[in-house]
């Protein structure tokens, strides 16, 4: 019979929490040494004992090969292997849910009965079997599971006074320590009912301790390398320990942020501290809270539900309470976020609740592995079948960088690959020890698609059909900041590198090692980019240390090095195309910012410059697009666009045409390239998050009935065709997809993805594929399209379709990734067969099946590729610059 709640817990990824009620008493939190947040991470000494909280990280800290922070990550890998004890997952999870069943005695509640547990609202029944299993193992006995944003809703609702109304929306934006979780409800009279679940699995508040971290790196470094590098890569416990306070006194710095302007932050071996103030923090920040505050809008577009629909917006999870996190949702949405004062707890006082009818337990997926002393190995119950209203593919949830220099937990995402080849443990695991705290972003994204791509281990790629290649080596370049490469039309490789205060330049013609010329530009970047257009390289230095953090734009002659000319480049400057030597710049910044300029790159003077019309609440948007063709036979009536992450190309070129997007008003501008000058305006009402301009028609969602995509002729503005969508799906993505082809991502509630190819001419639907993925990204090269996941890196998982009824092509080595794309030439990495790991790339054709063989690129993933013709240019993970021929033999 269902009873009221009695203990509710909140397993998270960092921290765990429990809130008890006794009879006719308001809930409390209980306490673990003092303090509600009980630590989620696990320690395994050497007789297999299981210890937690606390006791962990201070075990961890000395002896990181036994240790596991985030347990709840692990949660599909089956077994975790701590020093030489391998443990099923769900007694990890068991030993710190029996450390709770134990405090729960404590203060007289029996555990055994009346008791919630949460979980994420996307897990599906195979890990909310194993959650049962672990709460049976911890001797909770049967629980009731809820979904963590359905208890956060209810906290809003019962506890802070704030009503839902009937069939009102609310959404809970949960940022914890490891990801990012959102999820939109409505107050439905039988209960709460989920609309749409998002977030990002490579986004928490340890990404944004590990920018933090990187910052810091860059001030201690130029005084004192040595210390820096001991931080960074500990190898004694006293190091270890060093690491672990660095990392700890960052993230309280952080969090005193949140209450003041400055903080102080402790090095350990340094005599004075350093101070971190909110604008340092907000500048660290403010790129990853951007991609928190772009996923919510997303998530709300998937339920259905405008901003302005919203009750209320609840933050929690402890990284909400950095400030900036509210003031960009509140900008960015125009709704004023509810932020707790203790915003880890809202999750467990919610669950408390709700009343605890135990349910039956499925039989969790078979573990193997050893049992540790302390834990019982109770059977759990025969499976039944209970049907759960949110079934989405479950996220994969990677890792971020540790912070106390443990070795890097391989992400659960592949752990098939490793249950399936457990020869190659020992590989897995000097895969996941290779990552540095860098920013999350990035760092995390390029980490999984390296252990993805072992997934080609033992498969024959290296066959050449067609063509081979020469290659030319370089010295290591004994810088330790960021590098790119680009290849120049003239067949040389351009490589950068950054670090002690300066970036240093080479420029490498095909088959020589002698450098063509060498530079070094007095800028020292924690990103770097390089672009070749024409007799020039442009060099965007992002975030500079040299130049108090500010984005730095220089231009040097690709024939000699010389410097052109530099000059500071905000952040919120976008090039979105190409004439010749000139750039087309749109600036997304506040509303008295907002502009379209055109930039002769050889002087960095302004030809050009349209003012945007004021919009009230701007941040970012996305209100210039060049005019897209296909290729016509005179190449000189067009211009080029930016690769996607630099590398990355589709056939597409621009027109010299840019249309201008007006959301305030509902407008449109179609601009002569050559002027700035309007030809033509007109009602434009599209979203400025999903619109494009191809082939002489402008495409986009409707501005107000989102399920409607409309093309608008570029010489009328007037429409064109309409394409209307079923009440729940969603458009996701929209790009060219071949001549005369638009294609679109579209998403429906049962979290199922269509491709589907349009003709730009009348909206008709030509060809559509079914794709697992949200993220689904293509690029179109002849007749070809290579596709696969690819939302900010190289493509993964890649496949390669016609463009005429996006049929499959060939097959390509499995789970290797596409790293650069250029004319008819595509450069792939994939992993060798056999130990040690070496990694390595070859060049394949997309419309035909000429490949060359295999060319060795070192013990890690390359760091950057580059291609141009018959010419790539790489950067391997130490630093050497391979320069590559591709040379046709049929």
């Amino acid at each position: 019979m269902d009873q009221p709640t009695r203990l509710a817990i909140d397993l998270g990824t960092t921290h765990t929490v429990a809130v008890i009620r006794r009879t006719d008493q308001p809930p409390r939190t209980l306490l673990f040494d003092g303090s509600p947040l009980l630590s989620s991470a696990v320690h395994a000494d050497p007789t297999g004992t299981l210890h937690t909280g606390t006791d962990a990280q201070r075990l961890g800290a000395t002896d990181p090969q036994r240790y596991e922070p985030h347990p709840k990550r692990r949660i599909d890998d089956g077994t975790v292997l701590l020093g030489t004890h391998e443990i099923a997952v769900e007694h990890l999870l068991a030993a710190t849910l029996r450390r709770v069943a134990d405090e729960a005695r404590t203060a007289g509640i029996d555990p055994t009965a009346a008791t919630v547990l949460t979980c994420p609202a996307d897990w599906g029944q195979p890990r909310r079997a194993l959650l049962h299993a672990a709460a049976t193992h911890a001797g909770l006995g049967p629980v009731h599971l809820l979904d963590e944003p359905v208890a956060a809703a209810t906290h809003l609702d019962q506890l802070l006074g704030h009503q839902t109304p009937p069939d009102g929306t609310l959404a809970v934006f949960d940022l914890g320590g490891g990801t990012l979780d959102i999820t939109v409800i409505r107050h439905h009279p039988h209960g709460p009912q989920v609309l749409a679940t998002g977030g990002l699995d490579d986004l928490g508040g340890l990404d944004i301790d590990a920018a933090l971290v990187t910052h810091l790196g860059h001030l201690v470094r130029r005084d004192d390398p040595a210390l820096w590098h001991r931080l960074t890569h500990p190898d004694t416990p006293t190091q270890r320990r060093d690491r672990q306070t660095l990392w700890t006194e960052v993230r309280a710095a952080k969090e005193m942020l949140s209450r003041t302007t400055t903080a102080p932050v402790h090095i350990p071996g340094l005599d004075n501290p350093l101070h971190l103030t909110r604008h340092e923090l907000d500048a660290v920040a403010g790129p990853l809270i951007a991609r928190a505050v772009d996923e919510t809008r997303r998530v709300l577009q998937r339920a259905d539900v405008t901003p302005a629909q919203l009750t209320a917006l609840l933050l929690v999870g402890g990284a909400s309470r950095t400030p900036l996190v509210a003031n960009r949702l509140h900008a960015r949405l125009g709704v004023a976020p509810t932020v707790p004062e203790q915003p880890e707890l809202p999750v467990a006082y919610g669950a408390i609740q709700h009343t605890a009818a135990p349910q039956p337990q499925p039989t969790p997926p078979r573990q193997t592995g050893t049992t540790t002393p302390h834990t019982p190995t109770t059977p759990a119950p025969p499976p039944v079948h209970r049907p759960h209203p949110t079934t989405p593919p479950t996220h994969t949830r990677p890792t971020p960088p540790p912070p106390s220099g443990h070795p890097q937990p391989t992400p659960h995402r592949r752990r098939p690959l490793r249950r399936a080849l457990l020869t190659a443990t020992a590989l897995l695991t000097v895969a996941a020890c290779v990552g540095t705290a860098t920013i999350g972003t990035r760092w995390l994204t390029r980490a999984l698609d390296n252990l993805g791509t072992l997934g080609t281990l033992g498969t024959n790629d290296d066959k050449a059909i067609g063509a081979t290649t020469t290659q030319v080596a370089t010295a290591p370049n004994p810088r330790t900041g960021d590098t790119d490469v680009v290849v120049t039309d003239d067949r040389h490789v351009i490589s950068a590198a950054t670090g002690a205060g300066s970036t240093e330049i080479i420029s490498l013609p095909a088959g020589s090692t002698t450098p063509r010329w060498k530079t070094t530009l007095k800028i020292e970047p924690e990103t770097l980019r390089l672009t070749a257009l024409a007799d020039l390289i442009v060099i965007d230095a992002h975030d500079t240390v040299t130049h108090d953090g500010d984005n730095i734009r220089a231009v040097i002659s690709a024939t000699d090095g010389t410097l052109r000319w530099q000059h500071e480049w905000p952040d919120d400057r976008t090039d979105i195309a190409y004439y010749g030597t000139d750039a087309i710049v749109e600036i997304r910044g506040d509303s008295d910012s907002l502009a379209i300029l055109r930039v002769d790159l050889r002087t960095g003077k302004e030809k050009w410059n349209r003012r945007g019309e004021p919009d009230l609440l701007v941040t970012d948007e996305h209100r210039a697009e060049p005019m897209r063709q296909w290729p016509t036979t005179d190449p000189t009536d067009s211009g080029t666009l930016p690769a996607t992450d630099g590398t990355l190309t589709d056939a597409t070129v621009a027109a010299p045409t840019i249309v201008e997007l007006d959301t305030t008003n509902g407008r449109g501008h179609v601009l002569d390239a050559d002027t700035g000058k309007p030809r033509r305006s007109g009602a434009l009402p599209l979203d400025d998050e999903l619109w494009t301009a191809y082939a002489g028609k402008i495409i986009g969602r409707h501005t107000t009935q989102r399920h409607i995509l409309t093309a608008y002729d570029a010489t009328t503005l007037r429409p064109a065709w309409t394409v209307r969508l079923g009440a729940n799906e969603r458009l996701e993505h929209l790009k060219p997809c071949g001549p005369q082809l638009i294609c679109t991502t579209i998403g429906n509630s049962d979290a199922r993805y269509t491709v589907l190819a349009l003709n730009t001419e009348t909206g008709d639907r030509v060809w559509q594929h079914e794709t697992e993925n949200s993220d689904t990204n293509w690029y179109v090269h002849g007749g070809t399209i290579v596709t696969g996941r690819a939302t900010f890196d190289p493509v993964n998982d890649p496949q390669l379709r016609a463009t005429t009824d996006g049929q499959p092509r060939r097959e390509l080595p499995e789970h290797s990734t596409v790293l650069a794309t250029a004319d008819d030439w595509m450069v792939l990495s994939t992993v060798a067969p056999g130990n040690p790991v070496t990694w390595r790339i070859h060049i394949e054709a997309m419309n035909s099946t000429t490949r060359t063989g295999p060319v060795e690129v070192g013990a890690e993933r390359p760091r950057r590729v580059a291609i141009n013709g018959d010419l790539v240019g790489v950067v391997t993970a130490d630093r050497r610059t391979l320069v590559v021929t591709v040379t046709r033999t049929n």
